[in-house]
């Protein structure tokens, strides 16, 4: 007989840790508090990406050893007001000109109204050349560039400066070589050929117009010389004939022909004396009266060298040619020696007078036209301190084919001999000179898009409460040097400009250009996607 119980049959033990599930908690409640960790580690990590992009992942503002740093600061911001249409000065092509209106000067004390003299002298450098224009839609109109504070333009290495007045002078530079003056060289050759028959000069040696340089021996001259002494004798064989038949009883017809004769002689006297003159043997038969022939046979001989030839030269041959300097100067070049046979072809002697000089330029085209003859120019030779002076003489009608510049000639005076032959340098050729020009240093005007601009400095920017700005001025600018740069418009004397760190403040404003130009280029953009979206 067998005998059943029943007992109750028990579930399998879950594994030790894992909770039960609550019957109150749906599935995707657990599912969200399963993800939490996740996403605050994803957002955790976003944070951090975005405070190191705008900290510059600068992690602490404290340094090791306890100093604290600034907070980031702006430094330079950029505020832009076009000007209206009438504060467009037409009269000298910029915006806010402080000429015309001396109110716009930024100076504590208000101007007085722009002289005559102000007026003229503008107009006087506007008329001396051509001047760059300013576009009267520069963006640089009517904008200033503000500074956090004073101290924040010193960190930006900002400096200024005042504008004041100083002399300038307004030129035009170009290369040029030194020569002697063309009207004051003499070449000298032989008239004729012949022989050296003594030399008297040689390089270097300074002579007088007419001294002696060279003696030549020349068969012409002993010739010329004849003929005018056979022409003396021949006049006054027929001379005695005329007068021995004019009262006597002959025919008529005879007394012609001796008078024919004689007329005949005193032609061919004359042709002899010519010849004699022709040689550079200035003689006339009247001055040897009524010498014996041998006397004036002696006379000839001599002729041209009675100076330099003493009477105890004797045996002396009659074709001896004098060869003087024609003017006062230095011999430059000796090309003969004693008993050198000579040419008329051979150039024997150089001399030039060294006192004036020419200086040819080679002038660019395009600056020609603003050159005229009188003008000053100043030379300064390579390796010289020293400048020299002198006028336009002459200016090129064709251009160098080599170099295509205009050659333009400057007479030099050189009492002191100090320029000298074949030296190069530079020439300017001075188109005005402005005693009292209003000037900037040269680093302080810049170009932003198609203006020249100078910052000027706010007038209370010295104020604890001031305006700490610098305001874009268009300017005209005129002569320039090592240093300075004539305004001549733009700016007023006693305005205050900056110079090192202008580059930063156009910097500044092209930048703030570059970004409105854009904006303005996005918003064309939508208006024309609106417009072609059905």
């Amino acid at each position: 007989m067998s005998t059943s119980s029943s007992h109750p049959v028990s579930a399998p033990a879950e594994p030790a840790g894992r909770e039960q599930p609550s019957p109150e908690q749906p599935n995707w409640f657990r599912a969200v508090i399963g993800s939490v960790p996740m996403l605050l580690t994803f957002a955790l990590l976003a944070g951090v990406a975005y405070w190191g992009h705008r900290t510059e992942w600068k992690f602490s503002t404290a340094h090791l050893d306890g100093t604290q740093t600034e907070k980031p600061e702006v430094l330079l911001t950029t505020e832009t007001g076009m000007l209206s249409p009438g504060k467009w000065c037409e009269l000298h092509g910029i915006a806010a000109c402080p000429l015309c209106d001396r109110s716009l000067a930024q100076v504590l004390k208000p101007l007085e109204p722009a002289s005559a003299d102000e007026m003229e002298r503008v107009q006087k450098a506007f008329a001396a050349r051509e001047r760059a224009a300013n576009d009267p839609q520069c963006f640089a109109n009517g904008s200033r560039v503000r500074v956090a504070s004073k101290e924040a333009a010193e960190k930006l290495g900002i400096d200024v400066a005042p504008v004041w007045e100083a002399a300038m002078t307004e030129s035009i530079s170009a290369s040029g070589e030194v020569s002697f003056d063309a009207t004051r060289v003499a070449r000298l050759a032989a008239r004729v050929p012949g022989t050296a028959w003594r030399v008297t000069k040689q390089i270097g040696d300074t002579v007088k117009a007419g001294e002696l340089l060279a003696i030549i021996d020349a068969a012409e001259v002993g010739k010329a010389k004849t003929e005018f002494l056979q022409g003396i004798v021949q006049l006054r064989l027929k001379t005695q004939a005329f007068a021995n038949l004019k009262n006597a009883p002959v025919p008529e017809r005879q007394k012609k022909e001796v008078e024919a004769a004689r007329r005949d002689a005193e032609v061919r006297l004359l042709s002899a004396e010519q010849a004699l003159v022709n040689l550079g043997l200035s003689v006339k038969a009247a001055e040897f009266g009524k010498l014996d022939v041998d006397d004036i046979a002696k006379q000839l001989q001599r002729l041209g060298l009675a100076r330099e030839l003493s009477q105890t030269d004797a045996d002396l041959p009659g074709t001896l040619l004098p060869l003087r300097s024609p003017l006062d100067g230095v011999v430059m070049q000796v090309d003969v020696i004693a008993g050198e046979v000579v040419d008329p072809a051979d150039v024997l002697f150089v001399v030039a007078d060294p006192r004036q000089m020419s200086v040819h330029l080679n002038v660019l085209a395009t600056d020609t036209s603003w050159v005229q003859v009188g003008q000053a120019v100043r030379f300064r030779p390579d390796g010289v301190k020293a400048e020299f002076s002198g006028q336009v003489a002459w200016i090129g009608t064709s251009a160098d084919e080599t170099t295509r510049t205009i050659p333009v000639r400057v007479v030099m005076p050189n009492s002191d001999g100090k320029l000298r032959a074949s030296a190069l340098g530079v020439g300017r050729i001075v188109l005005r000179e402005e005693p009292h020009a209003i000037t900037v240093p040269n680093e302080a005007v810049q170009t932003v898009g198609r203006c020249q601009v100078v910052f000027v400095r706010d007038k209370d920017f010295l104020k604890p409460d001031g305006t700490k700005a610098f305001h874009a001025r268009m300017v005209r600018t005129g002569a320039k040097d090592g240093t300075n740069t004539e305004v001549i418009v733009g700016v007023a004397q006693g305005e205050v400009v900056a110079t090192k760190g202008s580059p930063l403040l156009a910097g500044e404003i092209q930048r703030h250009q570059s970004e409105m130009a854009g904006q303005r280029s996005s918003i064309s953009n939508n208006q024309e996607t609106k417009k072609t979206t059905p």
